[in-house]
């Protein structure tokens, strides 16, 4: 089976756990499969040649689909649970602590191997999310 396969099968999996309908689309060029979840339609593609992100979904315009996920990766397990973030975007909504200090406080809280200053930043700014939160249905955020 190829690393392209592979893949795939890896990540309509990950789709399907997350109650996505996912259609493949074998023997045709792009995508690969495609996502159904309520009135929203994911192409999916998979990319073996790309290295520098894991999975990216990306709104599209002018396109027959809402949105596009590019899968350059295989899913790993290392990727941030939809807690974490939820629990830093928690502690920098209090305004009292440094990126530092959120960084040792939820590491410590979820005993992680690695959370990044970065990550963390872009988080709070609002300009990424956890991969484990890119299935596009509404998830239950902080209270104001």
């Amino acid at each position: 089976m190829s690393e392209h396969e592979k893949m795939l099968i890896k990540t309509i999996r990950i789709l399907e756990s997350e109650g996505f309908r996912v259609i493949r689309l074998d023997r045709r060029i792009i995508p690969d499969a495609i996502a159904i979840k309520g009135k929203k339609v994911t192409a999916i593609e998979v990319s073996t040649s790309q290295t520098s992100v894991s999975i990216t979904k990306r709104k599209i315009s002018g396109s027959q689909y809402d949105s596009e996920l590019i899968v350059t990766r295989p899913y790993n397990q290392h990727y941030h649970k939809p807690e974490v973030y939820f629990r830093v975007l928690e502690l920098a909504k209090q305004n009292k602590y440094s990126y530092r200090t959120i960084r040792a406080m939820v590491m410590k809280e979820f005993n992680l191997a690695s959370l990044g200053i970065t990550t963390i930043h872009e988080w709070i700014k609002g300009k990424k999310k956890p991969l484990t939160l890119l299935n596009l249905t509404p998830r239950p955020y902080l209270k104001s």
